[in-house]
């Protein structure tokens, strides 16, 4: 009854539909951490439900915030969620792949070279929603791909995502047909190209684009694979999925996104799994959940989560709080997904709304 009372009340006041079992899962976070960030990442909550709930139990006096910004369960919220969690619920996941399924172990000469690299990257910027993902993380999709047939021979198209420094990576292996990196931020395009030209690699461009504006002709229906992550609103998915989806060539190919539950929400990911399954003809191979682990930004404090937040401190640079599921999907229909233009005025919606926050 608790949770229940508690959900309906976090859902008239954000607006985002709030369950029982997340306002449950959130509470039991603080067995575990005094870290709010840590634990919003873990309830898989967004964060202004995250927010509200944490403001909820403080006043029903089952949790307390501390005068180090430190969340605590009292003795009362401890009572509420006795028996709710495993004592080590959190050394489930598999120690060596960290529940990716794959093991990036397996090639340690490239993961060092690229581990170097990404060091040097451009920090990310606020304007385009920049968080980059660990260098583990891109590694590991890369991976991914070749476990899954999509990496060799491939014609692969990587899009406003190269923060994460992905398509450069991708280009490293050697082994795709063709690799074509876009992204809106110019120091990311000349950071790819001055490493393309140093490491001598073939078959790749970056170039600079805004994924607002319509492919050209000659990018429609070329690709066998394209990779994209994506701010998390519902224009957001039309100008980055729905347009990779149109660059694809045919039954077959295949998609690649991340997407979280801390800038989105269960119904925003039935939502696109609707524009997947009945509108882009795709279907849904795989998710897994906390695939893709981002390092923390440095213009977090600018933000509305931390604006929206019961606490007054950042998340630490060292922790990794925020993390994202992998999607693949496969296209069973040709000429599919969208190509429309954007206005230069949506720049704003597309990154932010009433459940995105943390840009």
């Amino acid at each position: 009854m608790l949770f229940q009372e508690v959900a309906e009340k976090v859902s008239a006041e954000t607006g985002i539909r709030t369950f029982a079992s997340q306002a449950e899962r959130l509470l039991a976070s603080f067995l575990h951490t005094d870290d709010f960030w840590v634990a919003s990442g873990w309830a898989h909550v967004p964060v202004p439900v995250a927010s509200a709930l944490v403001r909820r139990f403080q006043e029903e006096g089952y949790l307390e915030i501390n005068n180090q910004d430190r969340i605590v369960l009292t003795e009362k919220g401890r009572q509420a969620v006795e028996g709710l969690v495993a004592d080590q619920w959190l050394s489930f996941r598999c120690p060596v792949c960290n529940g990716r399924t794959v093991d990036i172990s397996s090639v340690p000469h490239w993961w060092k070279q690229f581990s170097e690299i990404a060091r040097e990257r451009p920090e990310p910027v606020q304007e385009y929603d920049q968080a980059y993902v660990t260098p583990e993380t891109t590694v590991a999709r890369v991976l991914f791909l070749d476990e899954r047939g999509d990496l060799r021979g491939r014609r692969i198209l990587v899009m406003g995502a190269e923060d994460d420094l992905t398509g450069l990576a991708i280009a490293m292996t050697g082994l795709p047909r063709e690799v074509l990196i876009l992204d809106i931020d110019e120091r990311l395009i000349e950071f790819d190209r001055r490493w393309i030209e140093k490491l001598g690699l073939k078959h790749v461009r970056a170039e600079v684009f805004d994924l607002r504006n319509s492919f050209p002709e000659e990018w429609l229906g070329h690709f066998d694979v394209f990779i994209t992550d994506p701010p998390e609103t519902p224009l957001a998915f039309k100008a980055f999925i729905g347009r990779g989806i149109r660059a694809l060539r045919g039954p077959g190919s295949v998609g690649y996104f991340g997407l979280t539950l801390q800038d989105s929400s269960l119904e925003r990911w039935q939502t696109l799994q609707r524009y997947l399954l009945d509108e882009w003809s795709t279907v849904i191979t795989d998710i897994i959940q906390d695939f893709n682990e981002y390092v923390p930004w440095p213009y977090h404090g600018q933000t509305r989560a931390m604006r929206l937040a019961p606490v007054s401190q950042p998340p630490s640079a060292d922790t990794i709080w925020y993390r994202s599921a992998w999607y693949r999907i496969v296209l069973l229909e040709s000429g599919k997904g969208t190509n429309e233009p954007f206005s230069e005025k949506v720049l704003k919606e597309l990154y932010l709304d009433e459940v995105s926050s943390t840009t």
